[in-house]
């Protein structure tokens, strides 16, 4: 008579197995890619169903997408997953794809190569206004309890050549589900690829790996050396004989529809509208995130052909500046220049050493500290001072000014959009800008103080717009072609002094 297991252990066995299961690879990938399409892909589906879910047959399309990004998951982890990287691709990947999904989801962006870069120069105050309850909680469910029970999983090797076999069976299989997926809904597949092809880029993790081996790729490449001379000639003409004073203000998430000088309903230029400004409704930016946009803004490449790659092995608008004999200085209460001022004068203004005013965080007006110094150091020649705004960078935009100026009310007090009204977002954006307003007319009041012995002028322009929740888009950093105008068209306002 066979004997029969006690169940209490029946039940210790059961549970190991849930904590450390024992697994083929083969299987460990297809759990792995079902997750992933299930679990990560919530922009992915919500974006396709808002295109396909009211067509007819549009259900049923979506059921074959979503068994289709299954297949190509799959063949992606099979292509990646051997004896040695099967564990760390798998945690990279949960941990990464993870991540990916909440940022996607809740503010509908995509994690491009653009994208990767703008986070890669992010810096740990920008990533803190980031860091959500909710993000957490996510992150920690979808992201490091999977990883978890990867690591804890044990993995059922078998000989070289019966795993080889396996994983051409396990290709030859995605690739069959695949055109078993294309064939009853060949128009739609046609539609999704040419009309729609942007929706490609929601895709969780597989634009993630594509755009992340392009990122490697770039920062392998990073270039060495000198960059390539530009306007080593140039020259101060001669019959120029008045000294120059331009401060160049490089404004962060300013769109030019919340500006009241150009017709905005809110009164979000107050100061400003008493100056003699020239404001450039129309405007159109370089890119869509600041880690794209800022280079380009002092490249001598124009946007369309303009290359981040290209742009660091050459000198900038900056560069001849000086080359001419202009004295140039950056300061900066951004995350940095990104490259721009390699060759200038920089000074970090996010540092309460150099900033005066420091509150919740280090405030743009504080740039201006010690401006007088600086001029007075320099007796002879033009002076050109660019100064890098916190401006409004998203999401924490009530971080981005003084409670004294939270004049449009109730504003979004959380850095978690979701939490908060669409309304009570662009309150708070408003009041950054009036924050922005009120800066600005300072630098105004500081240049017409120097109108005496220089020829003035501030030249303001954001490096890219803003979305606030128009169609489900929040922030910033959407691909160019599929960016809304909210996001290109930036503020830009001009001043000239007296002389």
């Amino acid at each position: 008579m066979p004997r029969i297991r006690p169940f209490p252990r029946l039940i210790m066995q059961f549970l190991r197995q849930l904590v450390s299961p024992t697994l083929s690879v083969t299987r460990l990938i297809l759990i792995s890619a079902f997750f992933f399409t299930v679990f990560y892909n919530l922009a992915f589906f919500r974006n396709s169903h808002e295109i396909y879910g009211v067509s007819p047959g549009g259900w049923a399309f979506l059921g074959s997408l979503a068994v289709f990004l299954f297949a190509v998951t799959a063949l992606l982890l099979s292509l990646l997953c051997f004896r040695y990287t099967t564990k760390p691709v798998l945690i990279f990947l949960a941990l990464g794809a993870a991540a990916a999904n909440y940022f996607m989801y809740r503010f509908n962006i995509v994690v491009d190569t653009t994208m990767l870069t703008n986070m890669a120069k992010t810096d740990t105050r920008e990533v803190a206004d980031l860091m959500s309850v909710g993000f957490v909680v996510q992150f920690l469910l979808l992201g490091v309890l999977p990883a978890i029970l990867i690591l804890r999983t044990n993995i059922q090797w078998q000989r070289t050549g019966i795993e080889i076999k396996s994983r051409l069976k396990l290709i030859g299989g995605a690739l069959l589900l695949m055109v078993l997926c294309l064939a009853p809904f060949t128009s739609y597949y046609t539609s999704f690829a040419r009309e729609h092809k942007l929706l490609r880029y929601y895709a969780n993790p597989v634009t993630f790996v594509y755009s992340g081996i392009k990122f490697l790729k770039g920062t392998v490449a990073e270039p060495s050396g000198p960059r390539q001379a530009l306007g080593r000639d140039a020259r101060i003409p001669a019959e120029d004989v008045d000294r120059e004073l331009i401060i160049l203000v490089v404004g962060e998430a300013a769109r030019a529809d919340h500006f009241s000088l150009n017709g905005y309903a809110r009164d979000t230029n107050p100061l400003l509208a008493r100056e003699n400004v020239i404001s450039y409704s129309d405007v159109t930016s370089c890119g869509t995130a600041t880690a794209y946009s800022v280079p380009c803004m002092f490249s001598l490449i124009p946007r369309e052909n303009f290359d981040l790659d290209t742009a660091k092995r050459r000198e900038n608008v900056l560069d001849v500046l000086t080359h001419a004999g202009v004295q140039v200085l950056w300061r900066d209460n951004n995350s940095d220049s990104k490259g721009v001022a390699a060759g200038v004068t920089f000074e970090d203004f996010r540092d309460p050493k150099l900033n005066p005013v420091c509150d919740v965080e280090c405030r743009d007006i504080g740039m201006l500290s010690g401006l007088d110094d600086y001029i007075a150091a320099h007796p002879t020649g033009d002076i050109v001072i660019v100064l890098h705004q916190m401006g409004n960078h998203g999401p924490a935009y009530y971080k981005r000014y003084p409670k004294e100026f939270e004049v449009f009310t109730p504003a979004c007090q959380s850095a978690e959009l979701a939490n908060c009204t669409d309304a009570e977002i662009i309150n708070a954006y408003d009041n950054a800008l009036r924050y922005t307003d009120y800066f600005l007319a300072e630098v105004i009041a500081f240049l017409r103080r120097h109108d005496d012995r220089f020829e003035t002028a501030m030249l303001y322009m954001a490096d890219h717009g803003e979305s606030l929740g128009e169609n489900g888009i929040y922030l910033h950093g959407l691909p160019w072609l599929m960016a809304p105008k909210a996001q290109k068209n930036p503020g830009g306002i001009f001043w000239f002094g007296e002389r």
